[in-house]
């Protein structure tokens, strides 16, 4: 009984919920114009938070309901290509997820009602039959972009909204959309074995790595106007990262581009609310115990 309850919970991929913790709380920290060190998060975050952790892991447990063989062809996760977790049970978790997290959110922080309603809607668009924009070039693009770049900050200023935290919030978008692209080069075999037409797969790994490095310097441009310079920074090194992989690629060096940017926008966020880090910490390390009693391997990692 433990060991099924603890499949559910890895089942949400709550390392992928990292990054949405991320660019929460350090938008929350920009928009906000907080210092560092901060005790709590304030307002509504805690319950921000909370809401997001039910939306995001429901979405990610709707991507690989339709993502089975693309995931068997990868290689990459287990639980519904082994038979771990069946499709009836997945389905379950996705409607206790999902209603839950936007319930939370309705009854304590209703001013996130709407941009949590769109990340919905972006999760089931971007992997429901007919529509799949995970499979579209542009689709797969905007949909990240608009969900961890536009949705998040908009979150994360609350009813405060306006011009000013509009400007905060544009840099997001793009240094979203060059991570994204980073992560489908390592998954190009894969992705075009199972008809999907990512980025890398349409325009190769070199034409990906080109179109990262135009939305990197897309980010240090608007967040030396926004003076974001924290995800500046992340955008510098990003930059740095897609100019080595021009002049020697290898596919150790790329998986590791791809997460070394969130790395260090998460040390940003953590410097602003040092509580994170030690949820972070904790998770990590929770996350690397599952995975090698239960499947005998080393996740996360930064390779």
């Amino acid at each position: 009984m433990a060991v099924k309850l603890l499949d559910l919970i890895f089942f949400g991929r709550p390392m992928l919920v990292v990054p949405v913790w991320t660019v929460y709380l350090h938008a929350v920290a920009v928009c906000g114009r907080t210092g560092y060190l901060r005790i709590y998060a304030p307002g509504d975050a805690p319950f921000h938070l909370a809401g997001l952790t039910l939306i995001f892991m429901g979405v990610y447990v709707f991507n690989q309901i339709f993502d089975v063989d693309t995931d068997r062809i990868n290689d990459k996760l287990f639980f519904l290509p082994h038979g771990i977790i069946s499709k009836t049970t997945a389905w379950g978790y996705y409607l206790i997820l999902t209603p839950g997290g936007l319930l939370l959110m309705f009854s304590f922080a209703p001013e996130a009602v709407w941009p949590a309603t769109a990340i919905v809607a972006l999760g089931i668009l971007y992997s429901i039959p007919k529509v799949r924009l995970k499979d579209n070039v542009l689709g797969g693009l905007l949909t990240n972009a608009a969900a961890f770049g536009w949705c998040l900050p908009w979150m994360a200023a609350g009813q405060s909204w306006d011009g000013s935290r509009l400007l905060l919030a544009l840099p997001y978008v793009t240094a979203i959309a060059a991570g994204y692209i980073l992560t489908t080069i390592p998954d190009r075999d894969g992705d075009a074995a199972a008809g999907k037409k990512t980025i890398a797969v349409v325009m190769g790994a070199r034409g990906a790595i080109w179109s990262a490095m135009l939305f990197s310097l897309a980010t240090v441009v608007m967040s030396l106007i926004s003076t974001n310079y924290e995800l500046m920074l992340v955008a510098l090194v990003t930059m740095a990262g897609t100019l080595y992989l021009l002049i020697a690629f290898d596919e150790t060096t790329a998986r590791f581009t791809c997460k070394f940017p969130i790395l260090l926008l998460t040390l940003a966020a953590g410097a602003h609310f040092p509580f994170y880090l030690l949820i972070l910490l904790l998770t990590t390390i929770l996350t690397r115990l599952y995975y090698r009693e239960r499947f005998g391997m080393e996740y996360p990692r930064l390779s």
